[in-house]
């Protein structure tokens, strides 16, 4: 039961928020529990708010109940600030709009937006944000701004503080504050005279006491986010600029950010990079003053430890493994206009370091691959090192600085510290260029005696930083909870009773975000420590970073796959202690809705993690290890009788497909959703793009004999088993006898394999935990192939992308020459069939398997050979996920809620690679999608 007040304040806010977005639901909790951060909170309530409005009325709501919020937007933050026990406020779905300004010169984003997007939208324009986290194809907007994140090439000239033009602010009683609107300012200067006349006494108070003065200056000649932006008073005057300065980095202690307006900097458009070696990280560190006064971009420092969590990637060159174990790399980037001045800065960049010589000599590289690796590795190296640690163990990072003539000192120090305490897998690397370093390593919070080792390094760092280095004990993470007990020792208590002011002044209650960089707490970065038990050999790497959440077409609707690791983890917890309770048994129940049944499977959230981790396979195990001995006998027959199951398939489409032409589709629609209703969801839910039983019969094992070209063709079984939709025009052919025809017409012999309807890649199985069953169909094909191609000596065509993913997947090692249906029509079709009336304008939508195998480039190029404009669909999955949208048709809905604004209002069709995706896009799409086959046939006709 929720307490008293909390009830109170959800009745309420029911009045203003859809109630399915005030969650109270236990598993949903728990999976907001969490962030990127060693610690958790259960939430009481989750509050998804959707816009502007609503968060204020949640605010206000909140502040009459008495009930602390804390805000969230990605949830990368690293310091424990975006996780609390009491709301969470969470600003992402909807909170993407944007507004370009000045001809790109400035740009107004919401929270919600990621921050890698932000700068695809700037990218016509030549523009990008400035700063440029790690986690920056993760993080959002609202965190960004909040954390004062920077990053690599930002240094702090170009971080959030230094780039802000404008906000938009919420306070905890409702109270908006936008700093571009002159009549907004005077409302907020009439309703809370106490604000600014406060600022104004702080700043004056500042600036007359020299000693405190001089030391806030000190302080953020550094990369600085311990704290309160402190500087904020001495760099700006008007209490306006104050307030909108103070707000970056405050980590959403002191006002809900509503959207923000970047000043916008220049992307180059010739980048390169080159790895300096050296042979010890004190080389490394002095040749980084020498780099500073050169034209780079970025100094990236990776100690030798840092190198061997990457040094496995395909990419990665062979001479990491032979690097002596004193090793350090500097990844330094050089940026241009144009191929001159890059010359010219690469020549100054030798010249500089000239004097400190490196282990091996060094090239810069634009080459797109070794560049996308270089930057790939060092982006990625705290999932990566993570991933190194011991199962069950905790992985921690740290964020400092050190004025950069004593970061080679400082680094000896941490590093003495670390063997000292044993932290033997510590790995030391960051923004050298700053002086920044960060901290990786995995710790082990399930005894007193290893949390009372964390407490011993942790006193040893604020020792080194801040009384042997005068550094920053937060350059760029922000403060959070596991710094917040050592504000007051690296500012010392003038410094930080003004913070404390600061805080009194926006949150006179203590209601937003309480505890984060305010903490009377000594100890409070020694609670609430995330549990890491062993789940599942797939996941156990996880270090809950939030890079996938992004990927995944089931985030917001049930958990991402951060979210259903984290319910993993406890239920492994919950096992391990042996709570057989009524807890642990809801929680299981639960799981198989949230975690299991809404996976799409679709291994997206793999493509965006930096340790490859899929969670949909984690999930097909856990399906596998539920299969009945009835399912198995039901997929054995399954598995024996394919033939005779897609027959009953055909014949089950079109008696339905009778009662659409008899009914139409409204009543269809509504009969046969009150069918599936009764059957307590276990009729699949009809649509109206649902086909009717495909017509075309495979009767020969050759077509077209005689030709010098020779494919062989598998028609998958889901296209074996479904023809046209409805919306289909009468002139079309079921998609099986359109791919012969366009075979036909390229000059090819078409060969099926044998007792080719009776086959299958083995997805239909597999993506249900069958992993037996998908094996035997999966293997059954190969040596049909095998005996097709006589060999491998012919190319193999797959009509449906996922099936050729599957299958590619399992045997890409073989002898087959395999090709998805994008890949073969560009390179041994598109040549023979030149296109004579390309269509205006198409679009078209690149399914998950396309993106997993690597084809978007060649959907791309395909389709521009089409079309003079290709609409590229920005999307994840559809959330069919294969049969799913049938039978749990709320992801399809919610994996397609963006897909209809991003289609012409005038087309009449768009394309795609997967029949059953196709059913699903054409449903909330409003155009009819069907494969790109028929456009291809239309254009070279």
């Amino acid at each position: 039961m929720l307490p008293l007040q909390y009830q109170k304040f959800k009745e309420e806010l029911a009045n203003h928020l859809d109630s399915d977005r005030i969650i109270t639901n236990p598993i949903q909790l728990l999976a907001y529990g969490t962030d990127a951060s060693f610690y958790k909170l259960v939430p009481k309530i989750v509050v998804q708010v959707h816009n502007h409005q609503e968060a204020v009325a949640t605010l206000q709501t909140a502040t009459r109940h008495n009930v602390a919020v804390t805000y969230r937007a990605a949830g990368t933050s690293l310091s424990g600030q975006a996780v609390t026990d009491s709301v969470l406020m969470v600003a992402t779905h909807q909170w993407k709009k944007y507004e370009i300004l000045n001809n790109g010169l400035q740009a107004k984003f919401q929270p919600g937006i990621i921050g890698g997007r932000a700068n695809i939208i700037l990218a016509p324009y030549g523009r990008k944000i400035g700063p440029d986290p790690g986690s920056i194809n993760a993080a959002m907007i609202g965190g960004i701004a909040a954390n004062n994140a920077s990053g690599m090439c930002c240094g702090t000239s170009q971080n959030s503080y230094n780039t802000i033009a404008d906000i938009k602010i919420v306070l905890y009683d409702g109270t908006v504050l936008d700093t571009a609107s002159e009549e907004s300012k005077k409302e907020f200067a009439e309703k809370h005279p106490e604000i600014i006349k406060e600022i104004e006494r702080l700043r004056d108070a500042i600036y007359t006491d020299r000693t405190l003065y001089d030391r806030i200056e000190r302080k953020f000649k550094i990369k600085n986010t311990t704290g309160y932006s402190l500087n904020a008073f001495i760099d700006y005057h008007d209490p306006y600029e104050i307030i909108k300065h103070i707000m970056i980095g405050s980590e959403g202690t002191l006002a809900f950010i509503s959207d923000i307006t970047y000043n916008t900097v220049i992307n180059y458009k010739h980048k390169a990079c080159t790895l300096m070696i050296f042979e010890t990280i004190e080389k490394a560190c002095q040749a980084v003053p020498f780099l500073k006064k050169s034209p780079v971009a970025a100094v990236e420092l990776l100690d030798r430890n840092s190198i061997k969590s990457i040094e496995d990637e395909a990419l990665a060159p062979e001479y990491f493994k032979t690097l002596p174990e004193t090793a350090c790399i500097l990844l330094v980037e050089a940026q241009a206009e144009n191929e001159t001045e890059m010359s010219t800065k690469q020549q100054q960049i030798r010249e500089a370091i000239a004097s400190t010589p490196t282990y091996k000599p060094f090239e810069f590289t634009s080459e797109p691959q070794q560049y996308a690796f270089n930057w790939k590795a060092r982006n990625g190296l705290l999932p990566t090192t993570g991933a190194l640690r011991k199962t069950g163990t905790t992985c921690i990072i740290e964020d400092v600085a050190f004025p950069v003539e004593k970061l080679a000192d400082a680094c000896i120090a941490m590093k003495d510290l670390f063997a000292e305490l044993q932290y033997h897998d510590a790995v030391l690397f960051g923004h050298a260029l700053e002086g920044n370093l960060h901290l990786v390593f995995s710790q082990d919070f399930s005894t007193q005696e290893e949390i009372d080792r964390y407490a011993r390094l942790m006193d040893g760092l604020v020792e080194i930083v801040v009384d042997r280095f005068d550094g920053s004990l937060k350059a760029e993470h922000g403060t959070g909870r596991n710094m917040a007990p050592f504000v007051e020792k690296e500012w010392g208590k003038q410094a930080y009773d003004i913070m404390l002011k600061v805080k009194t002044i926006f949150d006179p209650h203590n209601l937003v975000n309480p505890g984060v960089i305010i903490n009377a707490n000594p100890h409070v970065h020694l609670e609430n420590f995330k549990a890491s038990p062993a789940t599942n050999e797939i996941v156990d790497k996880c270090i809950e970073c939030g890079f996938c959440e992004s990927h995944c077409v089931s985030e917001g609707l049930t958990l991402s796959p951060r979210q259903r690791i984290v319910v993993g983890r406890e239920i492994a917890r919950l096992q391990a202690i042996g709570k057989d309770t009524e807890e642990l048994e809801n929680l299981v129940d639960s799981a198989h809705y949230y975690a299991d049944e809404t996976c799409a499977t679709d291994g997206l959230c793999a493509l965006a993690c930096p340790v490859k981790i899929d969670t949909g396979k984690y999930i097909k195990n856990i399906r596998h290890s539920a299969i009945t001995e009835k399912d198995r006998k039901n997929a054995e027959y399954f598995v024996e009788n394919m033939e005779r199951v897609t027959a009953m398939g055909r014949k089950a489409l079109n008696t339905v497909g009778v009662f659409q032409n008899i009914l139409g589709n409204k009543i269809m629609t509504s009969v046969s959703s009150g069918m599936r209703k009764m059957s307590g969801n276990k009729i699949p839910q009809w649509n109206v793009a649902m086909p009717k039983g495909n017509k075309h019969k495979i009767t020969e094992a050759i077509v077209n004999p005689g030709q010098d070209r020779k494919v062989v063709y598998f028609p998958s079984c889901i296209n074996r088993t479904m023809g046209k939709s409805n919306d289909y025009p009468k002139s079309d052919m079921d998609l099986t006898a359109k791919t012969v025809e366009l075979l036909k017409r390229a000059g090819y012999t078409i060969i099926y394999p044998e007792n080719v309807n009776n086959m299958c890649c083995g997805m239909p199985f597999s993506s249900k935990g069958m992993k037996e069953e998908g094996h035997i169909k999966s293997s059954e094909l190969e040596l049909a192939l095998l005996k097709a191609t006589e060999d491998g000596r012919y190319p193999v065509l797959f009509d449906m992308s996922p099936c050729f993913y599957t299958f590619y997947d399992a045997h890409k090692d073989g002898k087959l020459k395999m090709h998805d249906p994008i890949e073969f029509m560009l390179d041994y079709v598109m040549h023979i069939l030149p296109v004579k009336s390309p269509r205006k304008e198409i679009s078209v939508f690149p399914v998950c398997s396309v993106k997993k195998v690597g084809l978007e480039g060649k959907l791309l190029e395909l389709t521009k050979l089409c079309a003079e404009k290709v609409n590229y669909i920005d999307s994840n999955c559809c959330g069919f996920a294969g049969d799913r949208g049938f039978t749990f048709p709320e992801l399809n809905k919610h994996g397609n809620r963006h897909l209809k604004e991003q289609i012409p209002t005038d087309a009449k069709d768009a394309f795609s690679t997967s029949r059953t995706c196709e059913i699903g896009l054409t449903e909330y799409g409003g155009v009819n999608f069907k494969s790109i086959f028929y456009l291809i046939d239309e254009v070279t006709k």
